[in-house]
């Protein structure tokens, strides 16, 4: 056996949507490498890449169409995966995945947020911060570098440094 072989460690590819760039925003549909283990549902996925953007490594590896590239965290805006693979349907007997529907939050906040590159996103950001940290401030001001955000198709991963305003939106009823 190669010993290049024996060192490595098996890894599983996700398939992501990757916004980056300093001043004109690119999208590219990408790949990126988290740890092989056993996950209940695309939630726990999306914590694996959470993980893998924020340890403290500086570039991430991505594969693309054509093939294998490292980028830099801190150029990347925001990593969006779908809420659901393409060939999945929801299921009849619960409508959300169990691994979201069991995942408890205290609040959410509906909120508008404007990055560097002028993109608007909306969705949910969801917290279990402790009583006397209720605001979506107290929420972004979180040691990690990427906040998570729940639209009703996608998770989204965004990069705190790139974004420029955050507006809390009135609940939808």
């Amino acid at each position: 056996m190669d010993r290049a072989n024996e060192l490595r460690i098996p890894t599983v590819a996700v398939a992501v949507q990757i916004a980056y760039g300093a001043h004109e925003l690119v999208l590219e549909q990408v790949e990126l490498f988290v740890p092989d283990e056993p996950r209940q549902g695309r939630s726990q996925l999306l914590d694996a890449v959470a993980e893998l953007l924020e340890a403290p490594a500086p570039f991430i590896p991505i594969r693309g169409s054509d093939k294998t590239r490292l980028v830099a965290k801190s150029a990347i805006a925001w990593v969006a995966m779908r809420r659901r693979r393409g060939d999945e349907r929801p299921s009849a007997d619960f409508a959300e995945e169990p691994s979201e529907v069991f995942t408890l939050y205290d609040r959410q906040h509906r909120v508008e947020i404007q990055m560097a590159q002028g993109t608007k996103l909306e969705g949910l950001l969801l917290d279990s911060s402790p009583a006397d940290r209720p605001r979506v401030i107290d929420h972004l001001n979180h040691t990690v570098q990427f906040v998570r955000l729940w639209t009703s198709e996608e998770y989204l991963l965004i990069n705190k440094a790139q974004i420029v305003r955050v507006t809390e939106l009135p609940e939808v009823e």
